[in-house]
């Protein structure tokens, strides 16, 4: 029986982002697939302030286990992409599933790293983002996406698609980010993770140290951005999953 897909987006993100490639292959090849929409994320395109907090996150992919009967409930294979992968390793410190894959996830030590790069590369933005209270400042011009989702040679309609898509995120859910880390050692169920070479977001080296704590290689895709799932390589990244899923099952 093919495991139940609950894939998670990122912040900024929506279920729009799983559902261009990835579920719609996925459904295809016969499994159950569903994606969430967090709080707050069901309005692309929107600059409004949000106020949700990571745990409420984490609720919200728990109620969606729970409506779940118990037959796909007890054969759970959780998927989070960034942030999302942060609220994967949290619901799986208390959950059990037959297995989790992050994808160009938050990690080890959350969003520190991340922040200071921003800082460096785009100090006008964080202070705006700091002062506003809202994320929306870093992701609002069209170069800041293509540096921080795609790469430079990323396709213009790629960035054109994504962009309008991109809504933003909650200051109070970042403070969590760069303050409540996973925990790895309270995860029991299998962790597979998946990396971007060129991820303008997390570095190859924070993804490698969080596959380490959880006792893994980080899979890399090579030559792909941080939004894995509308890269033009988006077919390696099912492949990926796919590999991912088939050692969950063997291993059972």
């Amino acid at each position: 029986m093919n495991p139940t897909l609950v894939f998670v987006h990122g912040a900024w993100h929506g279920v729009w982002c799983w559902e261009e490639h990835v579920a719609p292959a996925f459904r295809a090849e016969g499994y159950d697939v569903v994606v969430v929409t967090l709080p707050d994320h069901g309005n692309p395109g929107s600059s409004a302030r949000m106020w949700s907090g990571v745990g409420s996150y984490v609720e919200e992919v728990r109620s969606e286990l729970d409506s779940l009967d118990g037959e796909a409930r007890s054969n759970v294979v959780l998927v989070g992409h960034s942030m999302g992968g942060l609220v994967v390793q949290r619901l799986m410190e208390t959950e059990e599933v037959v297995g989790g894959v992050l994808v160009a996830s938050m990690p080890r030590k959350g969003a520190t790293g991340a922040l200071v790069r921003l800082v460096k590369a785009d100090p006008k933005a964080v202070l705006t983002t700091i002062a506003s209270l809202s994320l929306w400042p870093l992701i609002e011009r069209r170069e800041q996406v293509r540096h921080l989702f795609f790469t430079d040679d990323a396709s213009a309609d790629d960035v054109e698609k994504a962009y309008p898509k991109l809504q933003n995120e909650s200051f109070p859910a970042f403070l969590s980010m760069l303050t409540r880390w996973p925990r790895p050692s309270k995860v029991t169920a299998p962790i597979r993770v998946i990396a971007a070479e060129y991820d303008g977001v997390f570095t190859l080296a924070e993804q490698h140290d969080l596959a380490k704590a959880y006792g893994v290689t980080a899979a890399v895709i090579e030559g792909a951005g941080h939004d894995l799932m509308l890269d033009q390589r988006w077919p390696q990244l099912v492949s990926e999953i796919e590999h991912a899923l088939d050692d969950f099952q063997t291993n059972r």
